[in-house]
């Protein structure tokens, strides 16, 4: 999908200078010397350069809390509250940005400038339908009409991979997965035809195939539109196939930049080296033989054999929203201790399953077995008893929207011991610092609020929410899908340690493969709302029978690195000999 080569000036602290080629494009976007810092003066982005070419597709890369974001949101002058910019500058054409006033940015956010977050469903108003979001962003840009910006509306909706646009138009944002809430809002960003269009983790939350279809779309959008993109992922992956240079970042400052096949395939510095080793570092291997079961993650041994009676138990499970059957006779179960992987595309009913079990969806017909109790059954003070048992706790999707915007880190995670009234009060402080460290997060953190912290460190906070109850069943749905590559392989190791230590059962829902096949004991493939194929997680992934599996393993992206390609399993680990 790269397009070729433009060129990027970049002088990174401490790395080494990309010359310019002699007919390089005129930069659209020039950063100097940027430097971020809080009220306090401490500094979260420091000395920050480079030049972004019309036309060009610059990736940033870089650990959660990296400043990658922060970066981005000051050239759209969007920095949280309590953060300014303490020197440098960014101009767009011959705009300085830093001296624009609010008239100014009306001018230009939305129209010459947009962008994709990470949280879409932050951004989507929740009593508002869809369409009407859309049409009134475009008549606000262009000047449309109601019925030109229905019809542009429906054609937006239908770009971005959303097949029944109808139906998705007349919804609430509540009402979509996190994967069409995602789509919705790069609708929204691209309605106006944009000159720059910064994409923060802008495929986070969808699934291989749909991940593929909408970075062909961005793709498309550049070459038609002449559309200049920069690209924030943890994906090493996703900005080698989309990408022409690429930004490294580390503690808020540019470590290594340039061409991204030189900085992929043969980096300058440490860090970025360490990004790409762990990568390929989780998986398995696998040789084509059914039996073989996943490779445990570095420094992790593999599951004891379940116990033989089920912790959890769905039978002809069936589930519809409205006149639309959502899940079709499902069968699970899980086993104490162990990780039962559930892939497939957005819309396939992976999250109704997870809501089912909480009594956030009463299904049509079906059963719920957590140890011998139909959930299915309970309803009033039985269901909020069972609730404030613990027994079963939810990682969500979006983070920020699991979390008050306005309480502290700590008081949020220690909410759920209040609640059950099994801790004393001087014992509550004790175990929020033992879950937050649990998860690689500085106990510090737990005086912050939300909007304070990035997207991997909010995603693993609702992480530590949910352990610090000591549940029986973790549901997590895409826990991992925030994280760059070294955040998600402590995760994982994490998930792996709950199960074998304290024999917790996991449902771990994820569009990552590779986060599947490094930790998942099962997987189960789900289609439509029925259950296509499922069996150990090694045998299904390495030696898929179903066809829609297949493709879902086909529509992974590689990294492209310079070497040659690779067969489609080797981008979570699975080698075919």
């Amino acid at each position: 999908m790269n397009s070729p080569a433009t060129v990027v000036n970049f002088e990174p602290r401490g790395g080494r200078r990309e010359l310019a080629a002699p007919h390089s494009p005129p930069a659209l976007l020039t950063v100097e010397g940027l430097t971020i810092a809080d009220r306090q003066g401490r500094k979260l982005v420091r000395d920050v350069g480079f030049d972004v070419p019309l036309g060009g597709t610059i990736g940033i890369v870089g650990e959660s809390g990296s400043g990658k974001s922060l970066t981005c949101r000051a050239v759209l002058g969007l920095l949280p509250a309590g953060l300014e910019v303490a020197s440098g500058s960014i101009r767009y054409r011959n705009t300085d940005l830093l001296g624009l006033g609010e008239r100014g940015w009306r001018k230009l956010r939305g129209v010459e400038l947009s962008a994709v977050f990470q949280d879409p469903a932050s951004y989507l108003n929740p009593s508002i339908p869809v369409g009407r979001q859309l049409t009134e962003a475009l008549r606000s840009t262009l000047g449309l009409d109601k019925r030109a910006a229905s019809e542009r509306a429906f054609h937006l909706l239908r770009s971005v991979g959303l097949a029944d646009a109808e139906t998705v138009y007349r919804q609430y944002p509540f009402e979509l997965s996190g994967g069409m809430a995602q789509r919705v809002l790069i609708a929204i960003a691209v309605s106006a035809g944009p000159q720059l269009l910064i994409a923060d983790e802008a495929t986070t939350a969808l699934d291989a195939t749909v991940q593929a279809e909408v970075l062909d779309l961005l793709d498309r959008l550049r070459r038609a539109q002449g559309l200049t993109l920069i690209l924030v992922s943890h994906d090493l992956a996703v900005v080698s196939q989309v990408c022409d240079h690429v930004i490294v970042m580390r503690d808020g400052a540019i470590v290594e930049a340039g061409p991204a096949a030189r900085v992929l395939g043969r980096p300058d510095h440490a860090y970025t080296r360490s990004l790409i080793d762990n990568h390929h570092r989780y998986g398995v291997e696998a040789s084509g033989n059914p039996e073989e079961r996943v490779a445990p993650l570095p420094g992790i041994t593999p599951a004891p054999t379940p116990a033989p009676v089920p912790l959890l138990q769905i039978r002809n499970l069936r589930a519809a929203y409205g006149n639309r059957a959502v899940l079709d006779g499902i069968d699970l179960h899980v086993e104490r201790g162990e990780i039962l992987g559930v892939i497939g595309e957005t819309g396939s009913g992976k999250t109704t399953i997870l809501r089912s079990i909480l009594g956030l969806v009463t299904p049509e017909t079906g059963s719920i077995n957590l140890e011998d109790q139909d959930l299915t059954l309970l309803r009033g003070k039985e269901l909020r008893a069972f609730r404030r048992s613990a027994k079963v706790q939810y990682v969500f999707q979006d983070p920020l929207r699991s979390l008050d915007p306005d309480l502290p880190l700590g008081v949020s995670i220690g909410e759920g011991l209040d609640l059950t009234g099994r801790i004393l009060p001087w014992q509550r402080d004790t175990r929020v610092i033992e879950a937050l460290q649990a998860v690689g997060l500085d106990p510090a953190l737990a005086g912050r609020l939300p909007r304070d912290l990035s997207g991997g460190q909010r995603q693993r906070a609702v992480l530590a929410r949910a352990l610090v109850l000591n549940p029986a069943l973790l549901l997590m749905d895409e826990p991992v899908s925030a994280l760059d590559s070294v955040n998600r392989i402590h995760v994982l190791q994490l998930m792996r340690q709950l199960a074998e230590e304290r024999g917790i059962a996991q449902i771990f829902i994820s569009h990552d493969l590779g986060s599947i096949a490094g930790v998942a004991d099962r997987v189960a493939v789900l289609h439509q709302g029925q259950i296509v194929e499922t069996g150990k997680a090694a045998a299904v992934l390495a030696c898929p029978t179903h066809p829609y599996t297949r493709r879902l393993l086909e529509s992974m992206p590689r990294l492209q690195d310079g070497h040659a390609a690779a067969p489609h399993l080797a981008t979570f680990g699975i080698q075919e000999k």
